[in-house]
This record gives structure tokens, sequence and C-alpha cells, in this order.
């Protein structure tokens, strides 16, 4: 199980300030930070289509100094699923250390990728304020 969901909390013509949440059955993590419209539609365009073959690895990042998410796509041996490793930085140090969580999340279809990849564009161009990207064991889940 897990799941990735970015949601504009705030947006004005170039930039947007996000949410990201990010959670598997072990692990969650949640920030938000600012980041560039465009940066989400080109994120989006990134990862449309993938994978294209056996062996891809995409690797993004959206937000700015310390508060970010990072995402790094790759498929699993030949099963046609894909994993999605997932680093959340947040904005403040605490007690000196950089809040941060890295964990992946698996058993995701090219559907869902391909799915997440229209919301972010959309969300990149005002037509939307929430990005999600969900394995194979959350669709019946909300």
């Amino acid at each position: 199980m897990g799941k990735v969901v970015l949601n504009i909390v705030s947006q004005d013509k170039d930039q947007c300030y996000l949410q990201a949440l990010a959670k598997s059955p072990s692990y969650s993590a949640v920030t938000s930070f600012n980041c560039l419209s465009k940066n989400l539609v080109e994120f989006g365009k990134a990862i449309k289509g993938f994978p294209g073959t056996l062996g891809e690895k995409e690797e993004f990042s959206i937000g700015a100094g310390m508060g970010r998410a990072e995402f790094s796509f790759q498929t699993v041996a030949s099963t046609g699923l894909c994993e999605c490793w997932v680093r959340i930085k947040g904005l403040h140090e605490e007690a000196g250390q950089s809040a941060e969580a890295f964990f992946p999340i698996d058993y995701l279809e090219p559907a869902a990728i391909e799915h997440f990849s229209r919301e972010l564009i959309k969300m990149g161009t005002g037509h939307t304020k929430i990005a999600e990207l969900k394995n194979q064991f959350e669709k019946d889940k909300t």
C-alpha cells in the first residue's frame, strides 16, 4: 500500500504553495513548500507514458531549498509494475537536524502514473488543486 498526494494550498500566476503527503504501510510524511507552477507541468510531462522501456528510470524534484519532494520512478524487473521512491524534506530544522523521510511506494501500475502525470499538468495550469498517485492496493481507499 502507499500513496503520494500533492495539494495546492494557495496559488498565484507563477507559483503555488503545496502540501505534500506521502505514506506507505510503515511510514508517512507531510510537508509544505513553494513550487513554480511550470515545474508541476514539467514533472507531469517527464513521467507521461512511463515506463516506455524495461529498466527505465525517471527522477524529478519539486520545491526548492529545505522544503521539497523528490521522486524516483523505476520499473520492477519484468513485472510490468513500477515503484516510486519518495523523499519528503521539511522546511524547518528542529534541534539542528533537517526533517526528512525517504521510502518506496510499490506496485504502481503504468495507468496510475499516467493519471498522476495528467493531474500534475492540470495543477500547473490552474485546472485542479490535487494530484494523487496510488498503488494498486490503495484504489478502493479514500
